[in-house]
């Protein structure tokens, strides 16, 4: 039976100290010059009376598994709301700190500001769990294209990184919003489009949100004590288009905090009830087969001599470090005896009555997406890539043949395997199951 919902909302400031290292691109050499727009974290707690959830938007990369559960812990301590009904979101803004580093361990001032940023993320949530008023929801959907599909076929039939403007794309934003019961307009609204958080590239030294910050400054500059968190979509495969400064991200952000204004403004009727429902699922990605001791041996001595002239400047051939250091794990492994047979994920869902959030932790193309939200039971699903997670790239299988960054470089693995070429069929089915496992709660 569903219930007056209440809703509270928190944030926070998250840009580190200048000179920290930036996330996203491998081939910077030196860490943040500047400041050119703050980072947030921007937190939404519901509660219908039975079930409670904390959804957490920040304009980061990308959180680890490890980092999640951290984050989790924090919050649910905060909060008194069950770990496993935190939902993290990240913006995948390539202007943002290093998160992670595939390549070794974190300087220790790193670490310290990343266990900051933890508890700031975790205060957040505990001000939205003080501030719980009744609202009113809608939702609302608004075409809006701020991305070209990535992967440019080659003459050869390879594929680049480049823009193919015929390929798929994401078509427009999808909007929850919630406002005050009592009056006094609306108190958060949940965004998602599918697009890199790369409108600035890699010569990029200033801390920037990127385009989902210009958009978010652009909605709650005109609803007026409303907070905005921005979802990502499965944008794996999409770049803005164009790109290349603050300028072009600025135009960007503002036409989809527009499309945003747009679906509110059209919205049907509000509800004032509203059921809870969280899922979590965890299964695994299917790997590539293993190879024997002495395949595994010979490989990484093969890559040796070359890495080591890098003398730990990862940054000079970002490629050949990812594929050193992904032979040494399989070696690892081979001498383990590891005999897994895929990585592990969690796909977490959160629904509201016949709205769904489905986390997917990576780098997900946009026709996974498609197909997730076409194979939902619920009459709106949004798929949110970077969500709970960040495990690398999963290609869809008709792109594994064309190779590039994405299928060959960046694949996600586990101890130096990558996933399997129809890993994405094994996303879409468990992402499938965790949506259907929720509507039957729902029911």
């Amino acid at each position: 039976m569903s219930a007056q919902l209440l809703a509270g909302v928190g944030g926070a400031h998250i840009t580190p100290p200048i000179g920290f290292s930036m996330g996203g691109y491998g081939a910077r050499q030196q860490g943040a010059q500047g400041v050119h727009d703050p980072l947030e974290t921007h937190v939404l707690m519901l509660d219908d009376g039975t079930t409670q959830v904390v959804i957490i938007a920040s304009d980061l990369l990308g959180l680890r598994t490890p980092q999640v559960a951290r984050v989790r812990t924090l919050v649910s301590a905060a909060t008194g709301v069950p770990a496993g009904h935190v939902f993290l979101a990240c913006s995948h803004t390539h202007g943002g700190p290093l998160m992670y580093d595939d390549f070794g361990a974190i300087p220790a001032a790193h670490e310290a500001y990343l266990e900051t940023l933890y508890h700031y993320i975790a205060g957040a949530a505990q001000q939205a769990a003080n501030g719980l008023i009744p609202v009113h929801y809608g939702y609302g959907r608004q075409e809006v294209k701020l991305g070209a599909n990535r992967r440019e076929r080659q003459a050869d039939g390879s594929t680049r990184i480049g823009v193919d403007l015929q390929a798929p794309v994401a078509p427009w934003t999808d909007v929850v919003f919630f406002n005050r019961a009592a009056g006094g307009g609306t108190l958060a609204l949940l965004y998602q489009h599918a697009v890199h958080g790369t409108c600035l590239v890699g010569d990029n030294y200033l801390f920037t949100a990127d385009t989902m910050g210009y958009a978010m400054r652009h909605i709650e500059e005109r609803l007026v004590g409303s907070t905005a968190l921005f979802l990502n979509g499965c944008a794996g495969n999409i770049n803005p288009y164009p790109r290349g400064t603050f300028e072009l991200a600025e135009k960007h952000g503002n036409r989809l905090g527009a499309a945003v204004l747009k679906a509110v403004d059209k919205a049907g009727e509000m509800r004032e009830k509203g059921r809870l429902c969280c899922v979590q699922h965890n299964f695994e990605l299917p790997l590539e087969a293993s190879e024997s001791l002495e395949k595994c041996d010979r490989d990484l001595q093969q890559l040796e001599r070359e890495y080591r002239k890098l003398q730990g400047a990862h940054h000079k051939n970002w490629s050949l470090a990812r594929r050193y250091f992904a032979a040494k794990e399989r070696l690892a492994a081979a001498r383990d005896q590891d005999a897994a047979t895929g990585l592990p994920v969690e796909v977490q869902v959160i629904a509201l009555d016949d709205i769904a959030l489905v986390s997917l932790p990576g780098e997900i193309f946009v026709e996974t997406g498609f197909a997730i939200a076409a194979a939902s039971p619920f009459a709106c699903t949004l798929p949110v890539g970077y969500a709970n997670g960040s495990i690398g790239y999963v290609p869809t299988s008709e792109e594994i043949p064309y190779g590039g960054y994405e299928v060959t470089d960046a694949r996600a693995r586990y101890r130096g395997r990558n996933i399997r070429g129809d890993a994405d069929r094994a996303l879409i089915q468990g992402a499938t199951a965790a949506l259907a496992a929720a509507a039957r709660i729902d029911a």
